[in-house]
């Protein structure tokens, strides 16, 4: 059997989402949806099902203090015990040009490189199975200086993530270990690196790889075997959006490994939603896993509401 993506349906976020336009990570739990924006600074939404739909239960923060600096929310996923992960992207950007600024001041803007403390955080919540609630919050910071210690990863640091420089954009976790996966650097030969950490001891981890014809990972997400990938452009282009299953191992190829061509390969591209031809996928949650098939939920960057559809996806 082929492996396929197949549209099932449209759905609605029933609420008013934080930065609706800027949805960029999802996680499903129970009959509860977890949604997160880049631009949402230190919130996250909380959504219960309703219907075919969910509807918006409240507003989760982050963290309990007044920072308003953006975290830049990138990638979600909820441990087997009931733990939300949260990552932000560890990325410094380039200020954008602007048609109401004058040629001067475009020039100065075009040599500025932004560095956020805050996108350098990992969050942990421990939820209530049963409301969603949140029970209590962890915070770490360590990945910053993991990544300044990497002998590959540390000369991507000061490069704008739109460049090809550090861009953390997904993660997916199991009791055990954290999968974190980079929409850049991209290297040659293509490889995408995906790291393998816990959260207590960031500092001990292993660097894994894959390839993904050129783009980067834009969420990653645990099924029974192995990871689903969603890949996309490092920079601003418009795609194409692809979806891939990994079976979890690095695919550097060597003449004392077996073949690897097979660890990583591509389910289908990822169809964009109805009247949004520029919209990006960004996140993907599963909602049944059967194994071979499986029920999941795509959300969109650039479409109000994040435009949730659900897919089915056999392998």
């Amino acid at each position: 059997m082929m492996a396929s993506l197949r549209k099932i349906e449209e759905i609605s976020f029933l609420g008013e989402i934080h930065e609706t336009e800027d949805i960029s990570a999802i996680a499903y739990f129970e009959d509860y949806i977890f949604v997160g924006s880049d631009e949402s600074q230190n919130i996250i939404s909380l959504l219960k099902k309703d219907g075919q739909d969910f509807k918006l239960i409240k507003d989760v923060p982050l963290e309990l203090d007044d920072e308003k600096e953006e975290i830049d929310i990138e990638g979600m996923s909820i441990t087997t015990d009931g733990k939300l992960c949260v990552i932000g992207s560890h990325s410094s950007k380039r200020k954008r040009i602007k048609a109401t600024k004058t040629y001067a001041e475009n020039r100065q803007r075009l040599e500025t490189v932004v560095v956020e403390t805050k996108k350098n955080t990992i969050f942990q919540l421990k939820l209530d199975g049963n409301t969603g609630q949140v029970l209590e919050r962890e915070s770490n910071t360590q990945l910053k200086g993991v990544l300044e210690k990497n002998t590959i990863l540390s000369r991507f640091l000061n490069i704008p993530s739109k460049e090809n420089g550090i861009d953390i954009e997904g993660l997916a976790a199991d009791n055990k270990y954290l999968y974190i996966g980079f929409r850049g650097p991209v290297l040659r030969g293509n490889f995408v690196p995906v790291m393998v950490t816990t959260f207590d001891d960031l500092l001990d981890y292993e660097l894994r790889f894959v390839q993904l014809a050129g783009n980067g990972i834009r969420d990653i997400t645990r099924v029974q075997d192995g990871f689903l990938l969603i890949a996309g452009p490092v920079g601003d282009g418009l795609g194409p959006y692809q979806l891939y299953f990994w079976n979890g191992e690095d695919t550097i190829p060597g003449e004392d490994r077996p073949d690897t061509s097979e660890y990583c390969r591509l389910i289908g591209e990822i169809p964009r939603p109805s009247d949004y031809p520029e919209a990006k996928a960004e996140g993907l949650t599963i909602l049944e896993d059967q194994g071979k098939e499986m029920t999941a939920m795509m959300v969109y960057d650039g479409v109000p509401q994040g435009a949730p559809t659900i897919f089915t996806i056999e392998l």
